[in-house]
Parts: structure tokens; sequence; C-alpha cells
């Protein structure tokens, strides 16, 4: 199970400055927190491939076309998120092996994600990304692993639906969709409800999963939290780096 742990940010730099290996096991062992604070409405992330008679663009656009033709309404405001990987190095026998990631969004700015190999889940400020900096002699970004997804978002009543790209540098590697429930946090009594929803809105487009508890797994028995969607997003891009189908890019 996934543990969320949020930093003293503070205490963290002034120790990463003396130690930065203190800090790689800070990063890699810590302890499981509860945070109420990033409680979130109840959301499924589902990824898919354009078919072999469509480009990555005709197949986002045949969906964007579906969903305001079922009234959907365009916010004005375009979604984003980035995931880098940081790894060991190699030198370094006590932290031969590990890696971490580090995830960022538009719709937390303020906020940075690190993900252990053991999913969990480090929420911290922004300024997380200067400790970063600071932990060269331990860890470093694999550019070539950088991914990045981005498109538009929609609103259907009580729904909030962000449809988009995901790219491996300049390559395409997917297409992807998060719709999110607002009225609810709770799991149990909610899923089908999303899943009878999801089965509307993705039509024959999208491929819907007969159980989402597959991809919805939340962290919590009772509620929803942000650290959930980050873990979607997390073994979506996972995927993305280990698949590499022939696709089509225009």
């Amino acid at each position: 199970m996934s543990n969320v742990y949020h930093p003293d940010l503070a205490q963290l730099q002034k120790n990463v400055c003396n130690c930065p290996l203190l800090l790689s096991y800070a990063i890699l062992d810590f302890c499981s927190i509860s945070i109420d604070l990033f409680k979130r409405p109840i959301c499924s992330v589902l990824h898919w491939y354009p078919p072999s008679n469509q480009t990555s663009s005709q197949a986002e656009e045949a969906l964007l076309s579906h969903l305001k033709n079922i009234g959907a309404s365009v916010k004005q405001s375009q979604w984003w998120m980035d995931c880098e990987q940081f790894t060991a190095l190699p030198n370094l026998s006590a932290l031969s092996g590990r890696s971490f990631q580090v995830i960022h969004t538009s719709e937390n700015e303020s906020l940075s994600f690190a993900i252990t190999e053991q999913t969990n889940v480090l929420v911290s400020e922004r300024s997380f990304d200067t400790i970063l900096t600071k932990m060269s002699d331990c860890y470093q970004p694999n550019k070539l692993t950088r991914i990045e997804a981005k498109g538009k978002k929609f609103e259907i009543g009580d729904f909030s639906i962000k449809v988009g790209s995901v790219s491996l540098g300049p390559n395409f590697k997917c297409l992807v969709m998060e719709v999110e429930y607002k009225p609810s946090s709770y799991t149990k009594d909610t899923l089908p409800l999303l899943h009878e929803f999801l089965s509307i809105v993705c039509s024959n487009l999208v491929p819907v999963p007969e159980n989402l508890n597959q991809i919805t797994t939340p962290t919590n028995s009772t509620f929803y939290q942000l650290s959930d969607t980050i873990l979607q997003y997390k073994r979506v891009f996972d995927e993305c780096r280990r698949v590499n189908p022939n696709l089509a890019m225009n």
C-alpha cells in the first residue's frame, strides 16, 4: 500500500546541504503519514492507442467531437503534467539501483510529487525541486525518460474531463483521458456510477475496463486522495516507457 509523506522542507534543505546522502535515504524510506488535506474527488485515468487506420491527432479529435456532441463544455485553460526519473549514481553502493520519479501538474503547480519504487508518494512544496539540484552527487535526472502529457479540459454536469496526448521527448506514446466525479471522494458507492458514465462518454472510442478497481485503487479504503491520481498517471507513464508501438504522430 502506498504511503504519503509531507516533509519539513526547511529541515530537509538544511540537511541536504550538509549530507546529500541523508536526504536520499529520507526520500526513499519515509514513514506513513495520512494527510486529509489532499482528499480529492474520485477519478479514473484511462489511456489508449489510436487504431491502425487513424493518426493520434485524428483519434483525439474524434473523442473531442464526441464529447461536444453529448453536451460537454470546453474550459478555456488547458492542462499538463510532466514526469522525470532520477536514478542513483552507480558509484554509490548504498543506493545501488535505486530511483524515484518526480511529477508536476498544472492543477497543483505549487506542489511536487516524488514517487519511490515502492510507490510511496511524497507531497511537498514546489521548492522541493531546489533540493533536487543539491542531490547531484547522489541522483541524476534521466532526460531520455522525461514524459509529458497535455491537452484540453471539459465539463459535463458533475463530471470534469481531461483529454490529451502523452509524449516521451518528441515521440508520441499514447492518448489519455481523466474523468473526475466532483461531488464525491468516497470510493465504495461511486465507482459503479463512474463506470456507467465512462461507458457513455467513451462510446466505442476508448476502451473501458470492466472493473475500475483495476486502475482506480485508492490507498485509503474509505476516501480518494490526490496521490491516487498521481499514481494512476505514473502507471500510464511507466507503460509508455516500456512500450514503443509503431504509431503515427500527426
